[in-house]
């Protein structure tokens, strides 16, 4: 009896305890935040701070390096979107903020189970919305800070969105709906959609402005990106404005001017080109290559016939090699009479250009000239008096034949140059002492009025000289001794000047 009663009792409270923990069991924890179902739910295992699995969205985020990430790679990948997960197992929960992202760890042992809910239940791809709203937030102040203005407008060409630059530019240019309509006017076209260059101008009347815009079609509308380009512009117009002046310059230049570019074909000539070499203007406006060029010159004798027509490409590759390092230049003596001086110069990015020159006039100046040197040398030469030309500055510059033999002097041989000073000291030793050698040194230098006048010396084996000095053209003074000549007028046959040293 006692025995059934105690087994009675015991079943009791083995009952009375089960139904306390269903009890309590069944009984919701306190949380401010509603229990969701679990495909709101995105889990996060832990196993010794290493993550072990987790939901296909976490992995994506991850870096992917070997080994499992561990609990601080997982934080720094989500602190973005969900700025309230713990920086260890064991720390506090942050702040969900403005996230809408519940953080929830629950520990199993040595395994750390990590819950991410939404704090508002949108749809099942919470988080993936999350992440779009994250991207949409870094993404408006690169739009509103970008230099170019963007837009979209929709099919009917009715304004959508617009970043801040393109406010900007719609102040000055009636309005964002007005600018809107006014680029997608201009860049209307048969053609695909592309980059177009189009112009506007204010309504305050100041300079127009000019945009590269670049159309694309979107499922959300047309995107527009203009980009301004003025600098651009005012750039390509003064380039254009300098070759246009460079071109009037070559146009009115004599010297032929033939510009190869890096591929050797003709870029640019003048005028001056087709009167000096005789080719047509189709030939050159063809874009002859260097060598048809060279070689159309040859035909029309404007460049010297080559002895070997085999060695012509060597000749010509040589000219090219000199004039690419700016060390061509030849003097082409033509059938006709004609001299052309031609130079061969290096040009930025590999291009040459040649220039002829006409220098017909030049060289035959320049053979009269010295034609009428040879002349008067042969002329002074002649003579029997020893003769010599000093300059205002004391300079010899000319003598005859007999100065040379007397005094031993050759100003063509000679590296320095001789002058009034060293001449009176060598003329002191051929003659006897006399004080007229200071007065010479003075007259030639002297820069007043000058008149014509001579002195009589006595050469050192007893014969009579007689030194004349006149004043010649650009303060030059003539100088010459004559033998057995006195200065009372007597004159007759006289020896030729021998001095001899004493």
């Amino acid at each position: 009896m006692d025995i059934c009663y105690f087994v009675g009792v015991l079943f009791g409270l083995v009952c009375a305890g089960s139904v306390v923990v269903l009890l309590a069991r069944r009984k919701p924890a306190p949380d401010t935040v509603p229990d969701l179902s679990p495909e709101y739910e995105i889990a996060l295992l832990f196993r010794d701070d290493h993550l072990v699995d987790a939901h296909d969205v976490i992995w994506s985020m991850l870096s992917g390096e070997p080994g499992a990430p561990t609990w601080a790679d997982v934080r720094q990948a989500l602190h973005s979107i969900v700025p309230a997960f713990p920086a260890t197992a064991t720390s506090p929960l942050g702040d969900p903020g403005h996230s809408g992202i519940d953080v929830r760890v629950t520990h199993l042992g040595a395994v750390t189970r990590v819950s991410l809910v939404p704090l508002v239940r949108k749809s099942e791809d919470w988080f993936a919305a999350r992440q779009d709203d994250l991207a949409l937030d870094c993404l408006r102040p690169a739009l509103d800070l970008a230099p170019s203005a963007i837009w979209a407008v929709d099919e009917h060409g009715m304004l959508l969105w617009a970043n801040a630059m393109f406010d900007r530019l719609a102040e000055d240019l009636g309005g964002t709906h007005a600018l809107a309509e006014t680029v997608a006017t201009q860049c209307k076209s048969p053609t695909a959609l592309g980059t177009k260059r189009i112009t506007l101008r204010p309504k305050t009347g100041r300079d127009e402005h000019w945009f590269d815009v670049s159309t694309h079609e979107t499922d959300a509308g047309t995107l527009y990106f203009a980009t301004a380009v003025d600098a651009v512009v005012q750039a390509e117009e003064a380039q254009r404005n300098f070759v246009q002046t460079l071109s009037k310059t070559f146009a009115n230049l004599t010297t032929g001017l033939a510009i190869f570019n890096r591929d050797r074909r003709l870029a640019l000539f003048n005028p001056a080109l087709i009167d000096l070499s005789g080719l047509s203007a189709e030939f050159l406006s063809g874009r002859p290559n260097l060598f048809e060029f060279f070689d159309k010159l040859r035909e029309h004798q404007i460049m010297p016939e080559p002895k070997n027509y085999d060695d012509w490409r060597e000749r010509m590759a040589k000219l090219v090699a000199a004039a690419s390092d700016d060390r061509f230049r030849e003097t082409w003596n033509l059938p006709d009479g004609q001299t052309y001086d031609v130079t061969g110069q290096p040009y930025p990015d590999g291009a040459i250009a040649f220039l002829l020159n006409d220098i017909t006039a030049e060289v035959s100046l320049t053979r009269g000239f010295r034609s009428e040197l040879e002349t008067m040398q042969s002329l002074i030469d002649a003579m029997d008096d020893a003769v010599a030309v000093f300059n205002q500055q004391g300079i010899l510059t000319v003598c005859n034949a007999a100065y040379k033999t007397a005094w031993n002097v050759d100003p063509d041989t000679s590296i320095a140059d001789a002058n009034i000073l060293d001449a009176t000291q060598d003329w002191k030793t051929g003659f006897h002492p006399n004080p007229v050698w200071p007065e010479i040194r003075d007259f030639v230098t002297r820069t007043s009025e000058r008149a014509s006048w001579d002195a009589d010396l006595r050469s050192r084996d007893g014969r009579d000289v007689t030194c004349r000095i006149d004043p010649i053209c650009f303060g030059a003074t003539l100088i010459r001794f004559c033998v057995g000549a006195k200065s009372s007028g007597h004159s007759g046959d006289s020896d030729h000047l021998e001095i001899v040293s004493a």
